[in-house]
Order: structure tokens, then sequence, then C-alpha cells
């Protein structure tokens, strides 16, 4: 097994609630990567005689040899679990819900599986549109707590800003243990921890999390992983994201300075904004900044140097507006994905095109083949004569 394989997986799948098995999620991995090289041209996958997709796999490629006929029952189990999204059409919301099997062929006495896939679970599988998580197959397999394998995708998905924060509910719905260690300490003992001992161990990225009570509550309802990746590219934007967010949070005490440092990254200016919060600071414990001023300086220094409007900092209001400031975000998302498009654009255009490369070598051959036959001679033979 290539232990550098990395599986491409869309955000759709790595954010989704299903109730898979650990073997059934390890079949996905396999899966998702059968699809990322059909996606790729790399192999192009089979279609029976309806158009339908169809998958080979090798079942001792998937499992271990006295596994085989589990995975086999595992892969066939997963035709009665259905999947569930939605897309967007001529501004109408569609929902959708499938299964991602539609047959299963055993070729007797073999390990040969053809796997048959139903046309509406494709955009689930193969749509990267809100974004995808790259991760190491052989990672995720080598994790022997589905807990863990599903953490690690979420921290890979996290660990260039080296945080991740949802409400535990939420956590518990990914998760599908919206039934089960229903007390805090179960689910730290139960998935958390055995999530994080594990990774510790055995992946390339590992987190430490810790719970808050947020806007009154007086129960655990907030989750925040820290995430340590060992790739020095993640490990500088990570600094300077957690730097921004432990500052901000300090201050603010809820989900404004989350909301605050993900317009900050997508603007690109965490950087600056961990300088500029870095000499704030400073200003602060020497006492320039009075305690009882910090809050509204912190967000004017948005506002006047970021151009972060109010209805993030929820400056001169008591909350802040959630849906103003989730489509705040939102368009600064799409300027983002604008400016990377422009920049490819750019250095697109000024790669040479491989055609006009070959034409202008056949032009050049033609125009030397008419040269020669009307006489015309180049200025080296002249030289040489």
């Amino acid at each position: 097994m290539n232990t550098q394989l990395t599986v491409i997986q869309p955000n759709a799948v790595t954010n989704a609630r299903y109730d898979y098995t650990q073997m059934q999620k390890d079949f996905m991995y396999h899966y998702i990567e059968a699809m990322n090289k059909h996606m790729t041209k790399e192999k192009v996958l089979q279609t029976d005689i309806f158009g339908g997709i169809a998958i080979e796999l090798d079942l001792k490629d998937i499992c271990k040899a006295n596994n085989h006929t589990k995975m086999l029952n595992a892969i066939k189990d997963l035709q009665k679990r259905p999947i569930s999204y939605h897309y967007n059409k001529n501004n109408e919301i569609y929902d959708v819900s499938a299964v991602l099997v539609a047959a299963v062929i055993h070729k007797r006495n073999t390990g040969k599986i053809t796997i048959k896939t139903t046309e509406e679970s494709l955009p689930y599988i193969m749509w990267l549109g809100e974004g995808f998580t790259a991760f190491n197959k052989a990672v995720a397999l080598s994790l022997p707590s589905l807990y863990a394998k599903r953490l690690y995708e979420i921290c890979c998905r996290w660990k260039d800003k080296g945080f991740c924060r949802m409400p535990i509910k939420e956590f518990r719905q990914m998760m599908n243990i919206e039934d089960k260690y229903k007390q805090i300490c179960e689910m730290r003992e139960n998935v958390l921890d055995v999530a994080q001992k594990m990774m510790d161990e055995q992946a390339d990225v590992k987190f430490t999390y810790e719970l808050r009570r947020e806007n009154g509550s007086r129960s655990f309802n907030w989750l925040e992983l820290r995430i340590d990746s060992r790739y020095e590219d993640d490990k500088k934007t990570a600094e300077h994201y957690q730097k921004v967010y432990t500052f901000l949070y300090a201050h603010y005490r809820d989900s404004r300075a989350f909301d605050i440092v993900e317009l900050l990254s997508h603007k690109f200016e965490l950087k600056k904004a961990a300088e500029r919060f870095g000499r704030l600071q400073k200003d602060i414990n020497t006492g320039k900044v009075k305690p009882h001023g910090i809050l509204a300086y912190i967000s004017t220094v948005l506002y006047n140097e970021f151009e972060i409007p109010d209805a993030l900092t929820g400056r001169g209001k008591a909350k802040a507006n959630k849906q103003k400031a989730a489509e705040i975000i939102m368009k600064a998302v799409e300027e983002r994905k604008r400016k990377e498009a422009e920049k490819k654009a750019i250095e697109d255009a000024k790669k040479p095109d491989p055609k006009q490369i070959i034409m202008n070598l056949f032009g050049a051959d033609e125009k030397k083949r008419t040269n020669e036959k009307s006489g015309v001679k180049s200025m080296n033979d002249l030289l040489r004569k």
C-alpha cells in the first residue's frame, strides 16, 4: 500500500451524519479513492448497459484475509443505509435521499466484487463545489476506532487553520451519538479521549480539545479542537489563526471571535491581525489601554483597520445579527474564490500554449522547406561560405 496516497473527500461527506460501521467506513475510503481516479481520468470506471458506474474491487485489497465475508456483508448492508443531501437549482432547494450502493456482484470462489452505484448518490460523492478534505488513506485505514477516523477527517479539513469549533449538539450528530454517551464525561471518555490517544500514536495530525459553556448555558454546549499538523505550511497559517482567535475570544467570550477570525482568514489578513493584536496585547499589559474600554477599542480597530463590520463585532448592540454575519462571511468567501480564479487565469495566461508551440514548430519547418525550394539561404549558410 502506498503510505503517501492522498484521498480527496468532498466536505459534504466529511461533515455528513451517517450511521456506518468501522468496516463500512474503511470501504468508503476505497470507494472514494476509485472516484478520485475516475474524476482525474487516471482510471476510467466501467459502466453497465444502462450507463451506471460500476466499481471493481478485490476484497484482499480492502480488508484482511479472514474478514472477506464480513466486509462483503458490510458492503451489502450499505444498500439499506440511505444518504441525504440537498442541492439548489434555479433558486429552488431539492432534498435527496438515496442509497450509495445499488448492487453488489460477487464472483463465487474469488475475492472479486463489482459495486454498482446509484445515479443520485454521485453528486454527494463527487461534488467538490463546497470544498474538500485531503487526508492520508493509509492513516485513515489504520485507525481502529470509527470515532478516530471521523475526527481524523475533521482535523485534516481544518489543519491549515489549526482550529475547529462546533456546537456539541452538531458534533453528536456527526458522530451519530445523539442517543449514546449522554453524560459529557462519557462522551469525553469514549469518543474524544479515545480518538485523541489513537491519533497521537498513529496519525499525521493530532488534536487537543476544550469544552465551553457559552450564551448563559449551564452545561457544556461548544467544542473546540486545537489541531497540530506535522507539515510546516499548515503550522504557519495555524499559528496566526490561533493567536488571533485566542486574543479575540479572551475578550468577546462567544461565537463572535470565531466569525471574525474566519472573515480575517478569507480576507488573507490573519498575519497582519496577529501582529496588530500582539501589539495591542502589550498595550493592554502596560496599561496604555484601560480595562473598561478594551472591548470597544478592539471593535474600533477591527472596523477601522480591517473593515470588519459592526454586525460581526456587535459594536453598539447587545448581540450581533447572526444572519447578517453569515452573509458577510459568505460574501468574503465568494470574493476569495474570485481572486483565486483571477490569479490562476493570470498564471495560466503566462504559460506557453502547447498547441501554439506545436503550430510554430510546424510553421518553422514549413518555412524552411519553402526557402529551400526557392533557393533562399539562411544567414548561417551565408556566413559558412
